[in-house]
């Protein structure tokens, strides 16, 4: 296993390094994407209507979709990730699109009964006159309904039922699988009938297939994506703590099949006395009292892992396609009467609990649609949850075909973070800025955050145009044991000048039994919990060998950035000139040059809506001629 210190690693919980981090209200973002009732509530909202209202990056996309569709664009795609609120984008597109469709159908199309079933609930609850039916096995739609969801498996053999012409819209959740062949007809039928001009709308958390195919080869353009990082910053996905384990599991050496390994050769690899011992060591040592769920390779590895976790006193139950008694056993881990809940093929899609705090990938996977459908059912926010930890069983030979969050991430292989966010890592390397492309080249093939700050610190000053993050890069000796009480705080002090802050104050406890010694400091900044803090903190104690800790501030430090959450309101192109917040009235004021009155005032509402602080946005106007 790797680090065993998992203390050591920063989350890097948040980005926009100077701004100070707001709330959005006291509460949590809600798991099916929308904003929490009580929290955002429309003031024309009739307490009778149960319409919500869109966060304000799922505001964005609709608005871009728009755009783009009165420019002529017929063909394009939605990046969202696992957790953003898919479904919520879809019904706000229908309902402001419909009026721009001359009283045109929509075709909505998943491959399972769960997304058909949440996005007619989503339809109806927020549009309760629209006519809506539901497309799958026995269940066969109405024609004359305005809004049709099918699952592909009846429509691909019911497309003859319904007029194509009659289509002026077509909505395709989990588009990647669209390249399939069976996706293809069915487009083809309903989207040639009109000669291209309905709208074919794609939605994905993982454009990229197994087969290394992109969903962009049917979607013409991307018309908005927003990456976990970002989502991170918004408060509505939580951080991640990332440790791989690394296993002789020869994986070179397992069959495949529809583009995974097959299930009977993975599982003789992973349901082996050894690995299952390795899985449940490696849950003990980094997620021990955290509500896990689990991903295994089979149908018997889940419940000889169940078994295992058992005998060691944990309470371990499983689900797979036979299970019975389902909805109980969920209500239970839901509860908190489960420590683990085991599975195999049955909660990678279409199973929400925000509660979960844990992931164990006990299957590995060479699909980047499983890895990440698994990985997002981890990633919700939660009361009291600060990040999800993710435990990821893999090839100690970095088999090839083997997919992780590395990949997902843009990462190399074998990368290895040590109990960091992949994605924040990946955010803050895409940042970096060299002049010599030699040194280019060894920061994209280093293999962990500490290898690209070594090499950093190496090169001369006025290589380096910006470090991780894109902020300075700090000078400093890496120790590689504790170092003196006196050098450990003239270091600390050399690296917070360094990084332009001010300690008022700082406790030196010395080493003792064997234990690290702790530094806590207290900056005259009060505000820490950002990511500029989360690298200094990290820099010291690899410069001390010490833990370091920032004393809590007098006020709770708050969650969400507003210029975070500003940014991802504001359409492509625009930028926010000045920024000056006023804690107590409670009140921002920025500058953000050409945007037009009606566009400025939608901002401030979805702005002052999901924020509860009052916006005012300054600067030359643009006009539009007619």
């Amino acid at each position: 296993m790797e680090d065993d210190h998992i203390r050591q690693a920063p989350q890097f919980a948040a980005s926009n390094l100077d701004d100070p981090i707001i709330a959005l209200g006291a509460a949590c973002p809600s798991a099916d994407g929308s904003a929490p009732a009580a929290q955002h509530r429309s003031p024309s909202m009739s307490p009778q209507c149960k319409r919500f209202l869109p966060r304000p990056y799922q505001e964005k996309a609709v608005r871009e979709v728009l755009s783009l569709y009165t420019d002529g664009a017929r063909k394009m795609l939605l990046h969202l990730p696992t957790g953003s609120g898919k479904t919520i984008v879809a019904t706000l597109i229908i309902e402001r699109l419909l009026p721009l469709i001359d009283s045109g159908k929509v075709l909505f199309i998943a491959h399972r009964r769960e997304l058909l079933d949440q996005t007619a609930e989503k339809l109806k609850q927020h549009l309760p006159g629209l006519a809506i039916s539901i497309d799958q096995g026995e269940r066969r739609a109405d024609p004359a309904a305005q809004v049709i969801i099918a699952s592909i498996q009846s429509l691909s053999k019911r497309k003859d039922a319904y007029r194509p012409d009659l289509f002026s819209l077509i909505v395709c959740d989990e588009c990647h699988r669209a390249l399939a062949p069976s996706w293809v007809e069915v487009i083809e039928h309903f989207n040639d009938a009109r000669d291209g001009d309905a709208l074919l709308l794609g939605m994905t958390a993982t454009p990229r297939r197994t087969d290394g195919r992109s969903a962009l080869g049917l979607f013409d353009l991307v018309a908005y994506e927003i990456a976990k990082p970002e989502l991170q910053d918004l408060g509505y996905l939580v951080p991640i703590q990332y440790w791989g384990v690394k296993a002789a599991l020869s994986l070179d050496q397992v069959k495949r099949s529809a583009g995974d390994f097959q299930v009977g050769a993975l599982s003789a690899v992973m349901d082996t006395p050894q690995v299952r011992a390795l899985t449940l060591r490696a849950w003990e040592t980094k997620a021990k009292g955290r509500k896990t769920l689990v991903f295994c390779a089979s149908v018997r590895h889940a419940h000889q892992l169940a078994a295992d976790f058992a005998s060691r006193g944990h309470r371990a139950e499983v689900i797979d396609g036979r299970t019975r008694n389902r909805k109980e056993i969920l209500d239970r881990f839901r509860g908190g009467d489960v420590d683990l809940l085991l599975n195999y093929g049955v909660l990678t899609e279409g199973f929400d609990d925000p509660s979960i705090q844990c992931v164990l990938l006990a299957r590995p996977t060479t699909s980047p649609l499983v890895y990440n459908q698994c990985l997002g059912r981890g990633l919700r926010p939660a009361p009291n949850k600060t990040h999800c930890t993710v435990i990821d069983i893999v090839d100690r030979s970095t088999h090839q075909l083997q997919y992780g969050a590395s990949q997902l991430a843009d990462l190399p292989r074998g990368w290895s973070s040590r109990g960091r966010d992949p994605f924040r890592e990946s955010r803050a390397i895409s940042q970096i800025r060299v002049t010599d492309p030699e040194a280019f080249l060894a920061i994209k093939q280093a293999n962990s955050l500490e290898a690209i700050q070594d090499l950093l610190m190496a090169l001369p000053s006025e290589v380096v145009v910006a470090g991780l993050d894109g902020v300075p890069v700090p000078r400093y000796d890496v120790v590689g044991s504790s170092c003196t009480e006196a050098q450990a705080k003239s270091r600390v002090r050399d690296l917070l000048k360094q990084a332009g802050a001010v300690a008022t104050k700082m406790i030196l406890s010395p080493p003792r039994d064997g234990a690290r010694g702790r530094i806590e400091i207290t900056l005259l900044h009060s505000e820490v919990n950002n990511e500029r803090y989360r690298y200094l903190q990290w820099h010291m104690e690899r410069a001390t060998g010490w833990r370091t800790a920032y004393a809590e501030p007098k006020r709770p430090t708050r969650r969400v950035n507003p210029r975070a959450l500003l940014s991802s309101t504001l359409p492509e192109g625009y930028r926010i000139r000045g920024f000056d917040y006023d804690e107590a009235t409670n009140r921002i004021v920025v500058h953000v040059p050409g945007l037009q009155q009606e566009l400025l005032e939608e901002i401030c509402t979805a702005f002052e809506a999901a924020s509860g602080i009052d916006l005012t946005i300054q600067g030359q106007l643009a006009f539009s001629f007619l």
